[in-house]
């Protein structure tokens, strides 16, 4: 029987919410004339701040048509994170998934948040390549200048994965003086954190970077409780949504208080850079990183207390190799990389709850490697920039008995590999008031099914497909500082293995029967559409920016499930197979929404004497549905889970310019759905909305000497961004950083 899902039916909230934002936060130097000050004002506020995501070279924010966000190394500082995805999730508007074992995903303008796998529809690059992993939490922060989050489709810059946008993580590149700082931080559940990077010159030639990080959570974590926001919105329940049509509010309070057994934490992380000018045109660069999180402890749902938990091995390293020329008005750019990730999961419990020796019980690992050159090309006031990428990417993963032998994987592993040639144009007209940037991608993408061991119910084979990705993007100035932008592209992303070549069956019932679930070798890609126009204002002088964006994405090609009751047919061993179900292209989806950010800095009326900047941004999100093409004509519609309908960030930020500064953030993230397992009918789950508040401040002595406080959840809410899998209450740390 087909399931019909209700579309979401949303709420106002009771009481409308007053933050009075004030008082004092971290980290800064001494200034001095009040001239510097108000230079230093009017770059933190000037929009034309070189990024590199939007295409694929280095480009004033202020000529991008695109949406783009930028997270600086302030920001980062300034944020209380247990890891990446803290920083991510409270400074930038997007969907999150979260799981407190050090697991994530990011979606960007509509599309479901995902955690793993070849097949994202977020795109995560490192300094412009595949970032050598599609788990949010494992990134590093430690060696990060700022992060780029590009929103909309990207394939015609990227190829495959970018259909919602990119999360581009940009890496410390240092010249000149060597500086240095190190940092201690201790704080609530026992957790300390000890870091340091230092760069500059070593010789007139030689410069590099390094950075070190080491985080350790030695106590399980405390869950907050019924919290003010929570009270004000009253967010205390959540509703499950039923196939027969029928609604249910339950409580949503579990663990209010309570201590959350297994949530202890540890990880090392590192980076080194070395580079090298060999001469006053070209210069070579190397870079490594590496991550380790040893026994990292998942608890199960709490809805099942502290039964079934795990543990897992996280071990991630990264290598590039790249080399930078410059010839008249050529930038030569090519560079090699290559990435490897490895997941050890270990049960520690049998199918009764008991606890057993731990064993591992299943490995994952993602290998990537590849090739990227391009060459950017400026005619006058035009540029265009041409390039190729190679990428390979492989997927294994085994499943192991608790003798330590082989187990039947789930999956067959397989390759993805794809090849790219692209160009991308900004054309200047009418004196630089109009920019128009027309972009072109052609990409042949070769899948590739390997032959897995104990893994015989397939047959491994290749298939390759071409894919064209073109998109538009113009810029006009109305007025000195205030523009008017839209991007129209096209994105895409390949069906992954289980798909293509998977086989589950069903250990037989009674009656001898089974259910088969099968791959379908002649999927398509799934692809999208989506156009966005808006309008933005940045002048540094005005100490104002603001900008809103409306967009709309229409998917085709969705992947879904197809399920027939053959009659008559028999497996080899002889049961009857009572349905199979096979994977084809029948979905569509539809997403609309807007995007709007805005910021005012105070400081800017008293000549930049201090900086007092208040901001606020955020999604809105119209329309977020899938919509099943049901093999009798009929249509199935659902909301597309984990998404919010709305989420955002606002806050307020001081910087005295003499030492002290302070910063007061909210996070706040409306209705969502998904699916509660927890319930035997598996009914959708609307999440009630939460908000969480942040506060760090800090003074500097000397210059060199900064003392820092940090205090995350400000007003202790019970919030989770995955149902069950709660994450911290008020919780606070003190910070002490020597910066020579």
């Amino acid at each position: 029987m087909k399931k019909r899902f209700l579309p979401s039916q949303s709420r106002p909230s009771r009481i409308e919410i007053r933050l009075v934002l004030g008082t004092v936060l971290l980290a800064g130097t001494v200034r001095g004339a009040q001239a510097q000050a108000l230079t230093d004002s009017l770059k933190r506020q000037d929009l034309n701040e070189v990024v590199v995501t939007a295409s694929r070279a280095a480009t004033p924010r202020s000529q991008v048509p695109q949406q783009i966000q930028v997270i600086s190394r302030k920001d980062i500082q300034q944020t209380p994170a247990t890891e990446f995805t803290d920083v991510l999730k409270k400074n930038a508007s997007v969907d999150i998934v979260q799981y407190p074992g050090l697991l994530s995903g990011v979606g960007i303008r509509g599309f479901r948040p995902q955690t793993g796998g070849l097949n994202l529809r977020t795109l995560l690059l490192v300094d412009g390549r595949p970032a050598g992993t599609s788990n949010l939490a494992t990134l590093d922060l430690g060696g990060v200048e700022r992060v780029e989050v590009l929103k909309g489709p990207a394939s015609a810059l990227y190829g495959p994965q970018a259909m919602g946008g990119v999360v581009n993580v940009i890496t410390r590149q240092s010249r000149g003086a060597i500086r240095s700082s190190i940092f201690a931080e201790y704080g609530s559940y026992r957790t300390a954190k000890f870091g340091g990077t230092t760069g500059g010159n070593l010789t007139k030639k030689l410069d590099f970077d390094l950075s070190a990080g080491f985080f350790n959570r030695d106590q399980d974590y405390k869950l907050g409780g019924n919290g003010i926001l929570r009270r004000a919105l009253d967010a205390g329940s959540a509703t499950q949504y039923f196939a027969d049509g029928t609604t249910k509010t339950v409580d949503d309070t579990r663990g209010d208080n309570q201590r959350r057994d297994f949530t202890k934490l540890k990880y090392y992380s590192g980076a080194l850079r070395l580079g090298y000018q060999l001469s006053e045109k070209w210069r070579v660069d190397v870079r490594g990183e590496l991550f380790r999180a040893p026994t990292v402890q998942s608890p199960n749902d709490i809805f099942y207390g502290s039964l079934s938990p795990s543990s897992k091995d996280i071990e991630r390293g990264n290598l590039d190799l790249s080399a930078t020329g410059n010839y008249a008005n050529h930038q030569l750019f090519v560079r090699g990389y290559t990435s490897k990730e490895t997941n050890n999961n270990n049960t520690l419990s049998d199918f009764n709850d008991n606890p057993v020796p731990a064993y591992r019980s299943y490995q994952s690992q993602y290998l990537w490697k590849g090739l990227q050159a391009k060459d950017v090309i400026t005619l006058g006031r035009q540029r265009i920039t041409v390039g190729i990428d190679h990428n390979e990417a492989t997927s294994n993963a085994q499943v192991f008995n608790p003798n330590g032998s082989n187990g039947t994987p789930y999956s067959p592993n397989y390759e993805l590999n794809t090849t790219g040639i692209y160009a991308q144009g900004q054309i200047n007209l009418l004196a630089d008031k109009l920019i128009v940037t027309p972009g072109v991608r052609y990409d042949f993408i070769t899948y590739n099914v390997k032959q897995t061991d104990l893994l015989t119910t397939f047959t491994p084979g290749k298939k390759t497909n071409p894919f064209f990705s073109p998109s538009l993007g113009a810029q006009f100035a109305l007025t000195d500082g205030l523009r008017v932008h839209a991007t129209v592209g096209r994105g895409y992303v390949t069906p992954d293995a289980y798909n293509v070549a998977g086989f589950s069956q069903t250990a037989p019932n009674a009656a001898r029967q089974v259910a088969i679930t099968q791959g379908n070798a002649d999927l398509k890609n799934e692809s999208s559409v989506t156009y966005d126009a808006g309008l933005r204002f940045g002048k540094a002088t005005s100490g104002f920016s603001a900008d809103a964006t409306f967009f709309s994405t229409r998917v085709t090609n969705r992947i879904t499930t197809r399920t027939a009751n053959p009659v008559g047919e028999t497996t080899a061993e002889g049961y009857t197979v009572r349905s199979r179900t096979t994977y084809v292209n029948a979905n569509d989806s539809q997403i609309r929404g807007l995007e709007a950010e805005a910021g005012y800095d105070f400081g800017t009326i008293t000549g930049g004497r201090y900086l007092l900047r208040v901001f606020a941004g955020g999604t809105s999100i119209f329309k977020a549905q899938d919509v099943t093409n049901n093999a009798s004509g009929t249509r199935t519609v659902r909301d597309v889970f984990n998404v919010a309908k709305l989420n955002g960030n606002l806050g307020v930020a001081f910087d005295s310019y003499q030492g002290i500064t302070a910063r007061l953030t909210g996070h706040y993230v409306g209705r969502r759905k998904d699916t509660d397992f927890t319930d035997l009918a598996s009914p959708q789950v609307q999440y009630p909305e939460y908000m969480t508040v942040d506060f760090s401040a800090g003074y500097t002595v000397a210059k060199h000497h900064t003392f820092s406080l940090l205090v995350n959840n400000l007003t202790n809410e019970n919030y989770y961004e995955k149902r069950g899998y709660n994450l911290p209450g008020r919780n606070f740390a003190g910070r002490y950083t020597i910066a020579f």
